[in-house]
């Protein structure tokens, strides 16, 4: 039977994993206000088409 303890993590390990974490939430954020933006354009886009179609359509 293989008994494989945790091994603790090192501070410098420790640093990575923390800088890899902000790394992932700063990319995910971006990709959010991405998003949000093109779904912000894309509804003033529609709402400006609806605001110029003529009255009789």
């Amino acid at each position: 039977m293989n008994q494989s303890l945790p091994q603790p993590l090192t501070y410098t390990e420790i640093q990575a994993i923390e800088a890899r974490a902000h790394q992932l939430r700063a990319e995910a954020m971006a990709e959010f206000l991405k998003a949000l933006g093109r779904g912000l354009r894309s509804l003033l886009q529609k709402l400006s088409t609806l605001r110029h179609l003529p009255r009789h359509a």
